[in-house]
């Protein structure tokens, strides 16, 4: 973010064309952001599948652990895209003279924060502890996917994976539709947790 942030321009041309730089510094770290944090995720929760939490489960109770463990990596989620939607106004207000602080990047914000969602509702439901090194191809889906529904903006292709398009972003319902979608794969996850561990 502080490498994206400085330009080869004077100060007086920034403050000059405040809105192109400006402009250009939103752009460039919303594809950045949407790229790189799938990836940094899946390096949290790739290990949620663990042979340590047999001997929890059989003490504590699978629905105990089953529903702390998810509570845990909602609130890790939160404060990792919490921390990065600080950095995102933060770094550059300091570092660069162009930068303005825009609300406009705060739809964006959301709708990345939900897609950590999805991700970790995918993690749950196909990895185990087996085939960890496929964990991986959940955010390389993630951005291929993201690719395809910004060039065929099919809304059957938004209805089976509902991640951030800037077409779809514009629907009223999208984001309720997102956060059903959400609350299913949360639910689907924790019922096959709970019948793995039975």
């Amino acid at each position: 973010m502080a490498l994206l942030s400085y330009t080869a321009d004077s100060i007086n041309e920034q403050l000059l064309y405040i809105e192109y730089h400006n402009n250009y510094y939103h752009q460039m770290m919303q594809s950045i952001l949407s790229m790189i944090l799938p990836f940094y995720v899946i390096l949290l929760v790739m290990d949620h599948d663990q042979p340590y939490h047999k001997p929890l489960m059989s003490y504590f109770g699978s629905n105990k652990i089953i529903i702390s463990k998810l509570i845990l990596y909602i609130l890790i989620l939160t404060w990792v895209y919490l921390m990065t939607a600080i950095l995102y106004h933060l770094l550059p207000s300091f570092l660069a003279s162009y930068f303005l602080f825009n609300l406009d990047a705060l739809p964006f914000l959301i709708e990345i924060y939900l897609d950590g969602f999805i991700i970790i509702i995918l993690a749950m439901l196909f990895i185990k502890d087996r085939y960890k090194s496929l964990s991986v191809a959940i955010p390389l889906f993630y951005v291929l996917f993201s690719f395809v529904i910004e060039d065929y903006q099919q809304v059957a292709f938004y209805y089976l994976f509902p991640i951030y398009s800037k077409h779809f972003s514009a629907f009223t319902l999208a984001k309720y539709y997102k956060l059903c979608y959400i609350c299913l794969g949360f639910a689907i996850a924790y019922q096959k947790m709970l019948k793995e561990e039975q």
